[in-house]
């Protein structure tokens, strides 16, 4: 059995999905399809999307085109900075001068930092709000500061989501490690609560191979994020919610999308 807690390629749940592989995180295509419609419905046509030159770039983008499009949208521009550069001032006159309704981008990280910073010193996000895949704040507004605040983005968990699971579970996440959990450590919880699944079907014994396929492929999880089930190509099935940074706190403003499910192209399972 292979439990992936994280990496969102989408050829793992699609081209390249097995009986024996699970994902508890989210495909790349999933955290910035339902952003498109968000910003049509906060009146953005037009759109730059901004984005690493690499391969969960290059998905967030796709994503992120199918959904808005859909949704009424066009992506004006794609501008790409080399992995893991952070030199963004080139990118920034450019946006600048295109003058988008909007611009959406996929950074993590330090990269997230940085872009989140040079954005708002530029003096853009007064002009052309800045949206995102919810990991362009997640776990770093600390260190973004006030250049954070009011951007949206459409991620699966944020830590003020009001249910008494997420509750619980950040207390005692707190209680046990002395930090704040955060996405990564829901998903790897819930990988956890998969695998546990398993082990029940077979009574611990893993030998039993396809009673624990079986029973993972019908987990209905109750998670922090809300509860979730496994799509026919093995990943999420799960609710995606529009965030917003207000007063230094991702806070949660609507369901951006309810049950989003990957369509797992190349799939044969």
């Amino acid at each position: 059995l292979v439990i992936i807690p994280n990496a969102g390629a989408n050829a793992a749940t699609g081209a390249m999905c097995a009986p024996n592989v699970f994902r508890t995180s989210f495909s790349n295509w999933q955290p910035t399809h339902p952003l498109g419609k968000v910003m049509v419905e906060d009146g953005h046509k037009k759109a730059v999307f901004v984005t690493w030159k690499y391969g969960a770039g290059e998905e967030a983008l796709s994503s992120f085109r199918e959904g808005f499009e859909a949704a009424g949208g066009e992506v004006i521009k794609e501008l790409f900075v080399p992995f893991p550069n952070v030199e963004f001032q080139a990118i920034l006159t450019e946006i600048a001068a295109l003058k988008p309704d909007a611009v959406a981008c996929f950074f993590a990280g330090g990269g997230a930092v940085k872009f989140v910073k040079d954005y708002h010193v530029a003096g853009l996000k007064s002009s052309t709000p800045l949206y995102g895949s919810g990991f362009l704040t997640e776990g770093v507004l600390h260190a973004q500061g006030e250049a954070a605040e009011g951007i949206k983005t459409t991620l699966h968990y944020s830590d003020g989501l009001v249910n008494s699971k997420n509750q619980e579970f950040r207390m005692a996440y707190s209680n046990a490690f002395g930090e704040e959990a955060d996405v990564y450590a829901v998903q790897g919880y819930d990988a956890g609560l998969l695998l546990r699944k398993a082990l029940e079907a077979t009574n611990g014994d893993l030998t039993q191979r396809g009673v624990a396929i079986t029973a993972m492929e019908g987990a209905e999880i109750d998670s922090p994020r809300g509860p979730w089930r496994m799509s026919r190509a093995h990943n999420p099935i799960q609710n995606f919610y529009t965030l917003k940074v207000e007063d230094g706190e991702n806070k949660v403003v609507g369901t951006a999308w309810e049950g989003l499910e990957d369509p797992a192209g190349g799939c044969s399972l």
